[in-house]
């Protein structure tokens, strides 16, 4: 007999496994997944367009579209880099009131003094190394017979001290100076013949270009002095340019002929002085061709005296650089005295840069656009060079730091006119 059931005929279940239910949602929410990235897609497509469309709505037939487009696309830069300026500003301003305000608020002693004390610390030190560096300079002095003292041809009159100068003329023994011109290769030839003709007036002066070669011994030298460097100017262009030493014989033949006493020569010792980072040590290594004196750009490399005989006849006293004059902080700063890494705030002396150098050699050099501050400056300096910080913002230390390790190295040309030429303008 048949089972009765209730079902009707026909009908099965529509109850699924579980393990075929998951695998059904899953799919179902990868498929959704997958219509959403595709959407999402395609509203930034359509974005692009629409800017684009937005940007460059000129039709193909206008005359002169392209230089439309070129004016529009300037106009935008220049847009852009403003909001980026005013930013700037606007942290300034911001970073100075809450210095204000946290002064204000957390105002101690305690610090400040602490402060103070390393302060005097440091000047304390300072001053006990340039006094150090005094007497040195004043023990080479006394010792040699002829005193070199080495100036940079960019600007030589910055490298002088006349009330040093006249003392060494005072002197008993009837000291001699010589003036060295040296970086002759850093400006150009009619400048260093100008600086040479002013400078001969007071004292014997040499056109000198120190020898970069990096072998340690027999280093080689030339010499144009048979003319003027502007009258040769052909091969003071090859001469300069190239790691040869230039001057250094006619240098060694003035110095023999100081050593003369009645037509008889006889040994002598020379003193090397000059202002830091103007090229002592590789003025002697040249007369040497040898690397007799260790050479670095590092401010304070050579710490004490060095003496370097140069033949039978010749000893050559080398010492450190020593800052004679007191001048602004700006100024020695662009000496190189003190390391870039070192300096507090590396867009003080920037400002002098901009002064001395003109504005369209610092456009082609940085590939920049105009500017009108220090600010703006440093800020396109930042963008060209891709220096920034947090949220776009420029940064204006690191740029100051690249713009004085150039200046340092002479990729910034910059040199000074002697005084009776700018009389004459």
């Amino acid at each position: 007999m048949a089972k009765f059931t209730n079902k009707p005929k026909g009908r099965t279940s529509k109850r699924l496994a579980l393990n075929k239910k998951y695998k059904i949602e899953k799919k179902v929410k990868q498929h959704h997944k997958k219509l959403k990235k595709e959407a999402r897609k395609m509203s930034a497509l359509g974005q692009i367009k629409k800017t684009s469309s937005k940007e460059i709505g000129i039709p193909n037939m206008y005359p002169f579209k392209k230089n439309v487009i070129e004016t529009l696309k300037r106009k935008k830069d220049q847009e852009e880099q403003e909001k980026k300026i005013q930013k700037l500003q606007q942290k300034e301003e911001i970073d100075l009131n809450l210095a204000e305000v946290k002064s204000n608020l957390y105002e101690t002693k305690a610090p400040v003094v602490e402060e103070e004390q390393i302060q005097q610390e440091n000047l304390a030190q300072l001053t006990k190394e340039h006094k150090k560096y005094i007497t040195q300079v004043k023990k080479v002095v006394e010792a040699a017979d002829i005193i070199l003292i080495i100036l940079d041809a960019r600007d030589p009159m910055a490298c002088r001290c006349k009330h040093l100068e006249r003392e060494i003329v005072g002197m008993p023994g009837e000291k001699k100076i010589i003036l060295v011109l040296n970086k002759i290769d850093l400006v150009p030839a009619g400048n260093a013949d100008a600086w040479l003709a002013h400078l001969r007036r007071e004292f014997a002066t040499v056109l000198f270009k120190a020898n970069t070669q990096q072998q340690q011994s027999n280093l080689s030298s030339a010499s144009i002095y048979k003319k003027t460097l502007s009258q040769r100017q052909d091969l003071a262009d090859d001469l300069t340019s190239s790691s040869k030493a230039i001057g250094a014989d006619k240098l060694l033949e003035l110095i023999k002929n100081y050593s003369k006493n009645d037509g008889v020569k006889s040994s002598v010792t020379v003193g090397v002085i000059g202002y830091p980072n103007v090229g002592k040590s590789s003025v002697i290594n040249s007369l040497k061709r040898s690397k007799a004196c260790a050479v670095s750009s590092t401010p304070g490399f050579t710490k004490g005296l060095q003496e370097v005989v140069i033949d039978n006849q010749v000893k050559i006293i080398d010492c450190p650089g020593v800052v004679f004059d007191s001048e602004n902080k700006d100024s020695t700063l662009l000496r190189n005295i003190i390391k870039i890494e070192q300096i507090e705030d590396p867009r003080e002396p920037i400002g002098e840069i901009l002064k001395k150098v003109t504005k369209n050699e610092l456009l082609l050099l940085y590939k920049i656009q105009t500017f009108n501050n220090v600010n703006e400056f440093l800020c396109q300096v930042a963008l060209a060079r891709g220096k920034l910080q947090k949220g776009g913002i420029p940064d204006l230390e690191c740029a100051a730091r690249i713009v004085l390790q150039d200046w340092n190295q002479g990729k910034i040309k910059y040199f000074t006119v002697p005084p009776n030429q700018i009389e004459q303008e």
